[in-house]
């Protein structure tokens, strides 16, 4: 019985080592020589259905935290948002569908719309999917589908083709930052959430599939006073943000901006709004000091609000609020 008991033991040890060397095996395979791999052994275990007009739950399957920021996102409500569905009259706007349900994206052009699928708006297969393969920004192999890096996927031009408006006014800045340094935000992890091939492929910079479209703060916009006797001059500057600010193609994001101006009794003299947005061709250019003149006598305080609404947005969010001078002072 011990005899017995001591060779299972041994026959346990042989076959935990043998796992670990098979996986360590494969794992510097797949990372560092997939060509040794037989073509006839990769296409036994293909799978089919992703390449074959996938919807994005067949995705998750193996890609899961990508699916779930995606589906925070602004793409996957491309066809079903409340505003587009408003905006588009009732989606009838032809212009509009090759964005909102593209069938494949293609660096600089824009896309056809596609027939099925449509609830999923901008999903997994338009951008990644084509000629069979799935592409990406990494040579790597994915045993269960064929791939191919494409440089494109970190390039502004990507993005450009349905954001052509944007992507010019980024273009125009000289920015070397592309829309992915802020919108696709990387951080190391894995590609695919799936035993095993969670443990055959090496951690990865991947990026934010949420498309988080960026906070601003009193950081980015620079805001002047000057009082002149019988006028008050309101100075706006986009400090950070490489494109206007707001922008977008047909969206209406807004930017509101509340001037409170004040004798040196701090009575109130005026005030005044302002609407800055891309379709009112008011929206902020990078670095480009914007001026309103207002006719208001005796001014010698003021205090400044910036709110800004979002285009899938019903509520203005507070960005900040400040007092000029801002040293306290009043005359």
């Amino acid at each position: 019985m011990k005899f017995l008991k001591a060779n299972l033991l041994l026959l346990s040890i042989l076959l935990l080592i043998a796992s670990i060397c098979a996986i360590a095996g494969s794992y510097w395979i797949i990372n560092h020589q997939p060509g040794l791999i037989p073509k006839p052994l990769l296409e036994v275990v293909r799978d089919a259905k992703i390449t074959d007009n996938p919807k994005s739950e067949t995705c998750s399957e193996c890609h899961q935290v990508i699916f779930d920021a995606w589906k925070k996102s602004r793409h996957s409500k491309a066809w079903v948002s409340e505003f587009y569905i408003k905006d588009s009259e009732d989606r009838s706007k032809e212009k509009c569908l090759p964005c909102h349900i593209p069938a494949v994206v293609n660096p600089g052009s824009k896309p056809e719309p596609r027939l099925d699928h449509r609830d999923e708006g901008i999903f997994c297969a338009p951008c990644h999917l084509k000629d069979g393969e799935i592409r990406g920004p990494y040579d790597l192999l994915a045993p269960p589908h064929p791939t191919r890096q494409v440089a494109d996927y970190r390039k502004a031009l990507f993005c450009g083709s349905c954001h052509e408006t944007t992507y010019k006014e980024w273009k125009e800045t000289g920015e070397e930052d592309s829309c992915q340094s802020c919108h696709m935000p990387s951080s190391l992890g894995r590609l695919t959430q799936k035993l095993p091939l969670n443990l055959l492929h090496k951690k990865r910079k991947v990026a934010d599939h949420s498309f988080p479209h960026g906070e601003f703060s009193e950081k980015d916009i620079d805001i002047k006073i000057e009082f002149k006797g019988r006028g008050v001059v309101l100075t706006l500057q986009n400090l950070t943000v490489p494109h206007h600010l707001p922008t977008a193609d047909n969206g209406d994001p807004r930017l509101f901006v509340y001037s409170d101006f004040f004798d040196s009794k701090g009575e109130t003299l005026d005030s005044f709004k302002e609407i800055v947005s891309p379709q009112l061709k008011t929206a902020l250019p990078f670095k480009e000091q914007v001026r309103y003149h207002y006719f208001v006598s005796n001014a010698s305080a003021a205090t400044v609000r910036v709110e800004y609404k979002p285009a899938w947005s019903k509520e203005n969010q507070l960005v900040f609020s400040r007092s000029f001078p801002e040293d306290g002072s009043n005359g």
